[in-house]
């Protein structure tokens, strides 16, 4: 089963004019042989090296960032399917799992310092049923976790926090997810990509569930696609959700997490091996204005697999001519709602608090959407590749 579902898509930018965007530098041709890398490999930084699990040969590797090509190394081997790597400090940690079929809930959370050489594995936390992803604020990990039948179909996935105070312990924040791909953790919120499979609708959301008080809760709609491209990894900084887009001509966009109307916009384009075009998969950031790409490129025969690298700081604010703003309006509404500056018609979902579709339809300029038998309360409008909150009294 392959759970980094590549059906999922995002929008082009549809609001800007230009783009400012970079151009990726290739820092390593060739990280190994085979098909090793292939199988859910996560990444991450610590002292200028970067640490990449190797999934189906059960070890982590690192690689020097001081100089192209640098050898790589093995950190930890004799581990099961490690995945989900994440520094905290100098320790690395990520989870381990057996077949979910075969033994299910045997998945774990391990640790290792990355300050001692040949550091022992130490086991933090046993139990879990598949773990595929992990993010880690102070005491709490935060890890997805899926569900297979008999047949190796994904069920659903969870998101779960493990409290490592005391005697670690297991809460399901959330269970209602179809396919995490990925989340990052900022502002005491998970933003969570998730392919939906509603495929009206788009096949991947970005979701933002609030870990504030560690109880269960439900996510909040902040992003839905329509078809066009695909995205299924997300990396975090400066604000910004940078999502890589995974098609025949792999670029990465980028959509401010502070914007009421997010939208995407490319930000790295130009991947190329000798003259072809790679996969573009896992990336990470450095902390200091760099982003990392894990990339292959298959001929065929056999794949290589390959390290990018970004500068962000050439990704200068841009005076951009923006086309009319699109609002919605009257807001808070107990009969109808409409939308301005709305050029074409356009489709729209309305989404309830427990990001459920309850109305969906087309809206033009001049029309409005009856909303008098919704319920009092919060509700989400995807309108396009622009979404909107709105109350209905």
């Amino acid at each position: 089963m392959k759970l980094k579902i590549t059906l999922i898509t995002v929008l082009f930018l549809n609001f800007f004019c230009g783009q400012a965007q970079v151009t990726p530098t290739l820092l390593h041709n060739n990280l190994g042989g085979g098909a090793q890398f292939g199988d859910g490999m996560d990444m991450e930084i610590y002292n200028n090296e970067i640490y990449i699990s190797v999934t189906s040969a059960g070890k982590i590797v690192k690689v020097s960032l001081s100089a192209p090509n640098s050898p790589v190394v093995d950190v930890a081997t004799g581990l099961t399917y490690p995945t989900g790597l994440k520094v905290v400090g100098n320790e690395l940690y990520f989870l381990q799992r057996n077949n979910a079929i075969v033994a299910p809930g045997s998945g774990k959370l391990s640790k290792i310092n990355l300050a001692v050489s040949n550091s022992s594995v130490v086991d933090l936390y046993s139990g879990l049923m598949y773990p595929v992803e992990i993010d880690v604020n102070g005491t709490n990990v935060y890890v997805s976790e899926a569900f297979i039948n008999s047949n190796d179909d994904l069920i659903n996935m969870q998101i779960s926090l493990i409290n490592l105070s005391g005697t670690p312990s297991k809460t399901v924040l959330n269970n209602q997810f179809y396919s995490v791909d990925d989340f990052e953790f900022k502002d005491n919120s998970l933003n969570i990509i998730e392919w939906s499979g509603i495929e009206a609708v788009g096949s991947t959301r970005i979701w933002k569930l609030d870990v504030t008080n560690g109880t269960p809760g439900t996510p909040v709609a902040f992003y839905t696609d329509t078809p066009g491209d695909a995205f299924y990894k997300g990396e975090i900084y400066n604000n910004f959700i940078y999502l890589n887009n995974d098609n025949s001509q792999p670029n990465v966009k980028r959509i401010d997490l502070n914007s009421g109307t997010p939208t995407t916009s490319v930000a790295v384009t130009g991947f190329d091996f000798n003259g072809n075009t790679p996969d573009v998969g896992e990336m990470v950031a450095d902390g200091n204005n760099n982003l990392y790409f894990f990339a292959d490129y298959y001929n065929g025969t056999t794949s290589t697999y390959l390290l990018y690298k970004v500068n962000l700081s050439t990704l200068a604010t841009q005076d951009f001519e923006k086309a009319p703003k699109v609002t919605l309006y009257p807001n808070p509404s107990a009969d109808s709602i409409g939308f301005s500056n709305l050029e074409d018609s356009s489709d729209y979902h309305i989404f309830g608090i427990d990001g459920k579709v309850v109305k969906k339809g087309s809206v033009s300029n001049d029309e409005r959407v009856n909303v008098s038998h919704l319920t009092t309360g919060v509700y989400t409008v995807l309108l396009g590749n622009k979404s909107f909150k709105f109350i209905k009294q």
